[in-house]
């Protein structure tokens, strides 16, 4: 009489062109399909779900649990296959039930070093058994097939992810490169003066964000070398800014000749060169702000009927910003918890511990800028309008935080509803807000 198990966990390690198949069976993993090497392509996919096909119609297992790490992209088209080809057995109409789930690569690297007592080794074999562990553990999310509405989605949030970082990134070159040419236009006030208590503090051309103000681009655009902007005298720039802004008073004028008349400039010959570097980077810089514009546009006829939609709901929360939020989470059911999001944000706080001693730290911004970004947004739109991440905002800055601390504050509250409604794909309820 053939043993019965309870559970029967089916591992597969998928790559680009060669795939390995595994079986394990009962809480002990006792092997029953040994690492099995099969082709990427359908004759290899048609000898897995012989293989599967024979266990399950074998009458020895009451559930199975099938998984495998989302490699990339590699993995979509089997995936896709997976789903549909046991989609009875997912939903319950035929027996036995079987659950498809997706291992997060970390984990089972993590599974699979823990289970060779810490030693860093790699196989595809062993790599089976450590998915299979992560399975026998619960471990893994759902997998989910997308749709054809799904994967426009997907297609859009990869292509604002992608410019975003790549703005993100050209910005903090052109701020090295307007300090390295245009020494003292852009300075942190604030933390100048909390540094340095006892100096007068210099006069910038502009305070903050300069990237967003119009006297700074119209520089990088037009005249970015900053000895050419000199030889315009105060006059001159009074009318280079009227030109290219439509207005300039004189007292614009003369602080922006002040500033660099003061400022060490590099010699002619060197500025040169780096003048043209930073303008055509800028005109990069705009190039990518018009996509991601045209982008954020496109929000308007594809967030209604995504899951996106549900937080349109929610007082002060644009499609952009929507759209923005799925677009970082990309599977929400993926977390468990809003606390998993803003941890992955990288807004979680950095955590000292040792016996009787504790300590928290500054935020460890190990995570994604973007969303960073994003939920701030959130945190500052939201508590403009919903009455209950207003108090939360007020209440942070009645407890001395600043500006930038009570928004974060906003934001953690805010993302606890986003999380909320995207989950359980619910409206807002303005009944229920406190």
């Amino acid at each position: 009489m053939p043993t019965h198990y309870t559970t029967l966990f089916v591992t597969l390690d998928i790559g680009k062109n060669v795939n390995w198949l595994a079986a394990y069976a009962g809480f002990d993993l006792k092997p029953v399909i040994p690492p099995l090497e099969v082709l990427s392509d359908r004759s290899g996919f048609e000898r897995v779900i012989a293989e599967i096909d024979r266990l399950l119609g074998s009458g020895q297992y009451n559930q199975v649990v099938l998984g495998h790490e989302p490699t990339g992209i590699y993995h979509q088209g089997w995936a896709r296959a997976l789903a549909e080809h046991y989609a009875a057995h997912r939903d319950g109409r035929v027996q036995p039930p079987l659950e498809y789930r997706l291992i997060n690569p970390l984990v089972s690297k993590r599974r699979r070093e823990q289970s060779n007592n810490g030693r860093k080794r790699k196989s595809d074999k062993i790599d089976l058994l450590a998915m299979a562990l992560c399975l026998r553990d619960g471990q893994g999310q759902p997998a989910f097939v997308p749709t054809a509405a799904d994967l426009q989605f997907q297609l859009w949030s990869q292509s604002y992810c992608q410019l975003f970082q790549d703005q993100h990134r050209l910005a903090l070159r052109l701020l090295a490169q307007l300090d390295r040419l245009w020494p003292g236009a852009v300075v942190n006030l604030k933390r100048f003066r909390q540094m340095h208590p006892t100096l007068e503090p210099p006069v910038p051309l502009i305070l903050s964000r300069p990237l967003e103000r119009e006297r700074v681009r119209a520089i990088l655009a037009h005249c970015p070398n900053p000895h050419d902007f000199l030889a315009l005298g105060q006059e001159g720039i009074q009318a280079f800014y009227r030109q290219h802004l439509g207005r300039c008073g004189p007292a614009t004028a003369q602080l922006a000749f002040q500033v660099v008349s003061q400022a060490l400039l590099p010699p002619p010959d060197i500025a040169d060169p780096l003048a043209r570097q930073l303008q055509a980077d800028f005109q990069r810089y705009l190039a990518l702000e018009q996509q991601l514009h045209t982008l954020a546009e496109q929000t308007q006829t594809l967030v209604p009927g995504s899951p996106a939609e549900v937080l349109t709901t929610i007082p002060g929360l644009s499609t952009f910003l929507a759209a923005r939020y799925l677009a970082y989470l990309g599977q929400p059911q993926r977390f468990t918890s809003a606390a998993q999001v803003w941890a992955f944000a990288g807004f979680d706080p950095v955590i000292e511990q040792s016996g009787d001693f504790r300590r928290v730290g500054h935020i460890s911004k190990k995570g994604s800028p973007g969303l960073r970004n994003t939920l701030y947004q959130i945190g500052f739109h939201t508590s403009q309008h919903l009455p209950a991440i207003t108090r939360a905002k007020q209440s942070a800055l009645k407890r001395g935080l600043g500006q930038v601390g009570a928004t974060l504050h906003a934001a953690n509250k805010a993302n606890r509803l986003c999380f909320h409604l995207l989950y359980h794909q619910l409206p807002f309820d303005p009944n229920r807000s406190r």
